[in-house]
């Protein structure tokens, strides 16, 4: 899958669903200051999950898509972490562009 960065995350109870990215709001990166640098594909791969649980499939495929294209291939960014990567907005516009496209 590619780490902890790029798994989604769903509880889902009988009345009740909650969406997150699996590795949370990571807090480690922001007290280092690397907030800006955080990967968003953990987040927008619970929210393909989100969609699909709200009956939005042809959303949620279609963001999924986008997300398999951006990270696995054509990857034309890259996300580390770090300043030797592309940022979250960075990375979330190359997503919104492919997204569009599709």
């Amino acid at each position: 899958m590619g780490g902890v960065g790029t798994a989604g995350s769903a509880n889902i109870g009988k009345k009740y669903a909650m969406f997150e990215a699996i590795h949370g709001s990571a807090p480690r990166m922001i007290k280092e200051g690397r907030g800006k640098y955080a990967d968003p594909a953990s987040m927008l791969r619970a929210s393909v999950m989100l969609l699909s649980h709200i009956g939005k499939q042809a959303e949620a495929d279609k963001l999924e898509r986008a997300l398999d294209i951006c990270m696995y291939e054509e990857k034309k960014i890259h996300i580390t972490g770090r300043e030797d990567g592309c940022t979250c907005e960075e990375f979330g516009k190359y997503v919104m562009e492919t997204l569009s496209s599709l």
